[in-house]
This record gives structure tokens, sequence and C-alpha cells, in this order.
């Protein structure tokens, strides 16, 4: 894959300064990759030779990709997986993971989704290796990582609402925040505001791929992010991207990359919590 260093102060609306951006030399960064899995979500958080970790798999179609991608970084293990919720475009890359890459804990919402098929072959995954329920409140750290779960709550009103109980992770490294917020939409965005107070971080991935029922004005607001990532494919039945989600980031300053145009992207964090973007062309699959 070609890869194409890009400046975020090329890309914001907003002069950015360059000792922001670049990982400080000698130290050992954390390796973040959103994956290009079509109509999905997969981030692999790196930081070798102490932390590999997986956030959602993609979907059943692409799921070797995510496979593909831990071979090619030479990662054999996985310490964490998290599946955020249990839709098909975030666990179904799964089927294809299990089998080549082994992992030592699998971490997920405890919500069920009998309504759509996979879910059962999903169960089974969890049946074969240490499995925890997260809600928020709790903390997991792998290497110098910490995830922060931030929703959903241990009780819901609405536990058939999926996208309501998405797991959302404050990452930190450091000084840096990525704020992953998985399909968290509607109302229940509304709820995640009022119950978390400090939101602040460098980097979002945007909710629900983009859809027109997330990311508030009020959530970009809160977060301030520098960066904003967008997990989506060009053709789904949401609409995903919406343009008033574009319209809101464009209208706030706020760069993006979009997996369906930028393939997958990638991040390098310093220690100092500085960091750079890199992308794939849009040749690349």
């Amino acid at each position: 894959m070609i890869k194409i260093m890009v400046l975020l102060s090329a890309l914001s609306f907003a002069p950015v300064t360059a000792s922001a951006l670049h990982p400080d030399p000698g130290t050992d960064p954390l390796h973040i990759y959103f994956l290009d899995v079509g109509q999905g979500d997969a981030m692999i958080l790196h930081q070798p030779g102490l932390c590999a970790a997986l956030i959602d798999a993609g979907p059943l179609i692409h799921g070797h990709r995510v496979t593909e991608k831990l071979q090619e970084l030479g990662i054999t293990g996985l310490d964490v997986v998290i599946i955020s919720h249990p839709h098909l475009d975030h666990f179904g890359g799964l089927f294809d993971l299990s089998s080549r890459v082994a992992f030592d804990q699998l971490y997920d919402n405890g919500r069920t989704n009998q309504t759509k098929e996979y879910f059962s072959d999903y169960e089974k995954i969890r049946r074969k290796q240490p499995y925890s329920v997260i809600s928020g409140g709790e903390n997991i750290t792998c290497g110098d990582i910490k995830l922060e779960v931030l929703n959903p709550a241990a009780v819901l009103q609405d536990e058939q609402d999926l996208n309501a109980s998405s797991l959302v992770l404050m990452i930190s490294f450091n000084n840096f925040k990525l704020l992953q917020m998985g399909d968290l939409a509607g109302s229940a965005e509304q709820s995640f505001l009022k119950n978390n107070t400090d939101l602040s971080a460098d980097v979002i991935k945007i909710a629900h791929h983009g859809a027109a029922d997330a990311t508030s004005d009020e959530l970009l607001d809160r977060v301030q992010p520098k960066l904003a990532i967008i997990s989506t494919s060009e053709d789904n039945w949401i609409n995903a991207p919406s343009q008033e989600v574009l319209n809101r980031l464009g209208k706030k300053r706020i760069p993006y990359f979009r997996t369906d145009r930028h393939k997958t992207i990638r991040l390098e964090v310093s220690k100092s919590g500085q960091f750079l973007s890199s992308h794939g062309s849009e040749d690349d699959n």
C-alpha cells in the first residue's frame, strides 16, 4: 500500500502549529489504524512489544482485511479485543480473525441481537476464550494505553436499541486522547452528554459511520477535536456520511478523513501526545 503522509495543517480550515503534529524522535510511538473495511468499523491500537488491541472487527465480507493487516504488522496475538455492540458490521470480522490470530481477552457490552443472523456464531466465539462484559466507569490498561469506558451505563432503559448501548471509549496515551464513539446515536447521544463532563480529545472517531442521527453540534463543541475519522463505504443504506454531519465539521473547521475515500488511515502518536497522520491512496484496496 502506498502511504501518503499528510500534515493536519494542510487539511485544516485553520492553522495548526507543526509542533502539535510530529512525534518526538527517539520514543516508542503508539500506532493507530482505522481500517478500510467497507461499511463497518475496525481499529487497531499497536504499541510494539507492549500492546496490540482491536476495537471492532469490521463486517463479515471484509473481515479478512483485519486479519491481513495484523499479519502485515507482524501481530500474531491480540492482548485485547473489544466489540462495541452486536451488529454484524462490528463483529463479523471475528469469524476470520478468531481462527487465524489468537487473543487473550474479549470484551463487549453484554447485549444480545437475537433478531440478526450470525449472532449465535458470535456467541460461540465468546465461549472459546476469556470474555468479560464492560460498562461505563470501567477501565482497561494495555501497555501504556488506557481505555476508559464512558457508555453504556450498567442498566439501560431500552435494551433493544443496540446503538444506544454501544461502548464509547476514551483512549488515552499520555497526553493524547481519542474518543471512540461506536454507533452511539439519537437520544442516547444526548443522555451520554448529560452523563459525561470532560470529553475533550485530540481525535474523534465519528459515531454511526457519519449518519445524520449522530454527532451533534454540542458533542463536537464538547470534544473540540483536531481531527475526525469517519469509517464508512461508498454505498450504504443509511446514506453515511450525511451532508449534515459534514457541514457541522466544516462549520467548526474540523478536518476529517473517511475510509471510503482515504482507505486505511494511520495515526502515529509519540509518548508526549504529539501525532501525525497518513493514509492510503484512493486506488488502494
